[in-house]
């Protein structure tokens, strides 16, 4: 943004889409995940307040929170000490309701970036955009 935000000044207008979750945004219950999830919610707040701040300016910005989408982000993150962490909850049972348990896919949140980027979405700013077929609503 540091970088890229002055020349979207200089031609006049832009758009600006960050890529959140929807575990800090809208759903808290993966134990041991409160530095991402708490990463994930600063760039949500992060992206209303520039959509504030560059509005004059005809800049868009806007927030995607993927849920469940096959990815290789599981393969990547560390968990430990699990046992330590003792958060007494219950959940609704069943699938993400849109797809009966199937993931999203990547195309789904580049299709979802697409449009905020495009002249299709020139009056959406400081908006954020829950791609996650109604998982987040189910926790």
């Amino acid at each position: 943004m540091h970088h890229g935000v002055p020349y979207l000044r200089e031609q006049g207008r832009g758009s600006i889409v960050i890529m959140s979750s929807i575990n800090g945004t809208r759903t808290f219950t993966n134990e041991g995940a409160s530095a991402y999830a708490s990463s994930k919610a600063g760039q949500l707040a992060f992206g209303k307040m520039l959509a504030m701040e560059l509005a004059p300016s005809k800049i868009r910005v806007n927030v995607i929170c993927p849920g469940g989408i096959h990815s290789n982000i599981h393969e990547k993150t560390e968990r430990e000490n699990l046992d330590k962490i003792e958060t007494p909850t219950e959940y609704p049972e069943g699938p993400i309701p849109l797809t009966q348990g199937e993931m999203g896919d990547p195309e789904d949140v580049a299709a979802m970036a697409v449009f905020l980027l495009s002249d299709l979405a020139s009056h959406i700013t400081g908006t954020p955009v829950w791609i996650d077929g109604a998982q987040s609503l189910l926790q």
